[in-house]
């Protein structure tokens, strides 16, 4: 998964496809398996190249951001990117419906708010970013509120 922030501080999300076979229609970051022999840095590259044909060249890799459990079961190895400049992307229509830039200031005053889903017998919580009409949540919204929490210094929502 890239998490990648653009010199004017917006955040690149894409909105899935709704024919996928799963998480179809949601706000997620860029991203998808490793491939056998390949680090999380560089399968989050390929991925948002497959996905956007973000240039992998643009991005500088910053590090990771802790890994996360996904409800079913992947362990998710978020990549913070810088991007140099701004990209010109182009979605790949087989898997993104549309590319959203959201600004950092937004998700950081959007009134998160979170709730307890039970799945497995594990209860995990689930936040919820609210933006501009939209719900950003589940596995991209604890990434979002990782992220905001290191960069503020506190717990945000």
């Amino acid at each position: 998964m890239l998490v990648a922030l653009a010199p004017d501080g917006q955040l690149l999300l894409t909105v899935r496809t709704p024919n996928l076979p799963s998480h179809a229609g949601q706000i997620a970051f860029p991203g998808g398996r490793l491939e056998p022999g390949e680090t999380p840095e560089a399968a989050a590259l390929r991925e948002a190249w497959e996905e956007v044909a973000l240039e992998p060249g643009l991005a500088v890799v910053l590090g990771q951001l802790p890994a996360v459990l996904s409800p079913h079961g992947f362990h998710v190895r978020p990549v913070l990117a810088w991007l140099r400049e701004p990209p010109r992307l182009i979605p790949n229509p087989a898997e993104v419906a549309e590319v959203l830039w959201v600004p950092l200031s937004e998700l950081h005053a959007a009134r998160a708010w979170s709730e307890w889903r039970e799945r497995g017998g594990l209860r995990r919580r689930v936040w919820h970013y609210p933006w501009r009409g939209r719900d950003i949540w589940g596995l991209t919204a604890h990434v979002l509120h990782d992220l905001l929490d290191r960069l503020c210094g506190g717990e945000t929502g």
